[in-house]
């Protein structure tokens, strides 16, 4: 039975993103993305807005062009999979933490720093696991 893993999310960056690199030198970067979703309440007619936050990481090219191009309140669509992990936090409490594993990306729209960055797209030819 083929199974499925695949998510897209689009929105825009809550910080700015910072190029680090792994230990055999690939570039890599986490970006939190924040997905904003509003409505009108039906009984109070007031506007309600709920904001779900993402943890993105990007390698190689796709971390470079974001690091090079994003700033914070940037709008960027991602594509690729979930991935939960675990880890021991400071306090030496076991936390679970949830992160899309990006392996296509495209830029929305950035603060006009960048007139000709607007909707650059990277996707990988590489499977996730070669990126990493």
């Amino acid at each position: 039975m083929p199974y499925i893993n695949k998510i897209e999310v689009m929105g825009n960056l809550a910080k700015d993103p910072e190029l680090r690199y792994m230990p055999d030198g690939k570039p890599t970067t986490k970006i939190t993305v924040a997905v904003a979703d509003k409505w009108t309440d039906k009984k109070t007619g007031e506007l309600k807005e709920h904001v779900e936050w993402f943890a993105v990481l990007l390698y190689g090219r796709h971390a470079e062009i974001v690091c090079q191009y994003m700033k914070k309140g940037d709008c960027i669509l991602v594509y690729g999979k979930l991935r939960t992990r675990s880890y021991t936090d400071r306090d030496h409490i076991e936390r679970n933490v949830t992160e899309v594993l990006a392996n296509e990306m495209q830029i929305i729209h950035t603060a006009n720093r960048h007139t000709s960055s607007d909707n650059i797209s990277a996707s990988s030819g590489e499977g996730i696991y070669g990126m990493m």
